[in-house]
């Protein structure tokens, strides 16, 4: 591996500026740990680039093609001020809150892999300011330790005749502030099976709470567990076709529920929430959403399972001398028993 160039930058949003500083040869370790850090780093996910002409693509590749430093040093210099607007935006957004977006500083380093292998580092790093022990001097920087890590975007490409191709960039971000990726480097997640099965779950179950909970909760709960019974069984998924059938065989509990609006409703998600129509569904990518909590009473809840399918016609609400009642049909022996009245 060989760095061949580096940068770094004081990112003041505060003061609206940013301030190149000079940094020494023995930098390099730090982006040797790093290059090491961020390609083990299982929270890191795939992105791809929307527009190579976005500004920070465009600079990307002409760092890798132009090796004057003075010209590298603008370029980055660039980079730095798109990443100081696209905070300036993000804390105008949040300052309502009473939040604040990190302070820290920008490093950048172009590093070379083989012959014609590049990656081009961009990372956010916690910067904070000391008095040196002996000449009491203030000096400023940031901590080696990977906490200190903030954000941080590699751009993995190869260089072709002086011509660049992108292939993914893995970005990592210590929070869900998207100024990082949609408004500084202008990605898109990469669609994936795991990422489509999420979000086409997510986006359904939103929807089904919006259009469907408000007026009739019950037929909102089988719905909703239809859906993730279908994203956890492993199959391949037409979503158009799936959402045809799933509305046109349901019967409504609700007479108010109106099945053509729903699918209408649920057959615009793929353009608005941007996942494919064609995917294979992966269930680990909802494991934490294979089952549904419902509060009883303090310290009492019933859990369903995604893969229960006729639970519906097991769990019925009714009245019973002035309360309210769940009924539930027992298959369990040693649960049935646990309940019954001695008197009963």
């Amino acid at each position: 591996m060989n760095i061949l160039y580096k940068s770094f930058h004081l990112v003041d949003v505060d003061n609206e500026r940013t301030v190149r500083n000079d940094i020494s040869e023995d930098f390099d370790s730090f982006i040797n740990d790093f290059v090491d850090f961020s390609n083990h780093n299982e929270k890191a996910k795939a992105y791809v680039i929307m527009h190579e002409e976005d500004l920070i693509s465009d600079c990307i590749q002409r760092i890798v093609n132009d090796t004057d430093i003075e010209y590298r040093n603008e370029l980055s210099d660039k980079i730095a001020l798109k990443l100081l607007e696209s905070e300036k935006l993000a804390q105008a957004k949040i300052y309502p809150t009473g939040s604040k977006v990190k302070r820290g500083s920008l490093v950048q380093a172009l590093v070379q892999n083989s012959d014609d292998e590049y990656e081009y580092i961009l990372a956010k790093v916690e910067h904070s300011e000391w008095y040196d022990g002996t000449s009491l001097h203030r000096n400023s920087g940031f901590s080696s330790e990977k906490k200190s890590i903030w954000k941080f975007a590699v751009y993995h490409m190869y260089s072709i005749n002086d011509h660049v191709v992108f292939n993914d960039v893995s970005v990592y971000t210590d929070t869900k502030a998207k100024y990082w990726t949609v408004s500084f480097l202008e990605l898109e997640e990469k669609r994936d099976d795991a990422f489509n099965t999420y979000n086409a779950y997510k986006a359904i179950d939103n929807e089904l709470k919006s259009a469907v909970k408000a007026s009739s909760p019950r037929d909102y709960v089988v719905l909703s567990n239809e859906v993730q019974n279908a994203m956890n069984t492993p199959q391949n998924l037409n979503y158009s076709d799936y959402v045809e059938t799933l509305i046109d065989n349901y019967e409504p509990v609700s007479n108010e529920i109106e099945k053509d609006v729903i699918k209408d409703c649920l057959l615009a998600l793929p353009e608005r929430k941007h996942f494919d129509t064609e995917f294979k569904t992966v269930p680990s990518s909802i494991e934490n959403k294979r089952t549904k909590k419902y509060k009883i009473a303090d310290g009492v809840e019933l859990m369903i399972k995604s893969t229960s399918n006729d639970f519906s016609s097991r769990i019925i609400s009714t009245m019973k001398n002035g309360k309210r009642v769940l009924e539930i049909v027992c298959d369990d022996d040693e649960t049935y028993n646990a309940f019954i009245e001695e008197n009963a």
